[in-house]
């Protein structure tokens, strides 16, 4: 289960292998929108060590980028399969009822029963609705691993990040 601090660092993307001999990289963006990965200031790696990205293309809907004061191919293989990341508090904010999935994960899921079914171990998208994966922990009910579709009205009641709580409408048999 993830622990919650203001200035957990939060993984934006792995780095792929270098592309020409510029100093471009490959880099496997975990978001949507792969050009949303040049709004992000203050970008590290896993040791902290900051980096800036300089410039983006896109080839064949794959993302490069080219990394400041780095300027050749073998400069830029020393990025290779290394995540980055940025600090929660650099995200922008989101209008109120939205979530960022890594907000989503970790917290416990209460249905109306007041039974937790366990905690959100990840998300995953299926093309018509995102899905709450749930392990089983101390609190839940019972040790069922569970599926649950992330719908506002159908099945989501309520998304509350200070209580570390979603509340669903799921029957704990399910």
């Amino acid at each position: 289960m993830n622990i919650r601090s203001s200035d957990r660092k939060v993984p934006l993307g792995i780095f792929g292998k270098p592309f020409g001999i510029k100093g471009f990289i490959y880099l496997n963006y975990y978001g949507d929108v792969k050009e949303n990965i040049k709004n992000f200031d203050n970008l590290f790696l896993e040791d902290e060590s900051l980096i800036s990205i300089k410039e983006t293309i896109s080839k064949k809907d794959r993302l490069c980028v080219k990394l400041d004061k780095v300027e050749s191919r073998d400069q830029a293989e020393f990025y290779r399969d290394k995540e980055i990341y940025a600090h929660e508090k650099s995200f922008p904010s989101l209008p109120q009822g939205e979530f960022y999935w890594f907000q989503l994960e970790g917290l416990n899921v209460k249905n109306e029963g007041g039974e937790i079914l366990g905690y959100v171990d990840h998300l995953m998208a299926t093309g018509a609705n995102d899905v709450l994966s749930l392990k089983p922990n101390q609190d839940s009910l019972d040790n069922k691993e569970r599926l649950i579709p992330f719908m506002k009205e159908e099945t989501i009641i309520k998304v509350n990040l200070e209580e570390k709580l979603i509340y669903v409408k799921w029957p704990s048999d399910y």
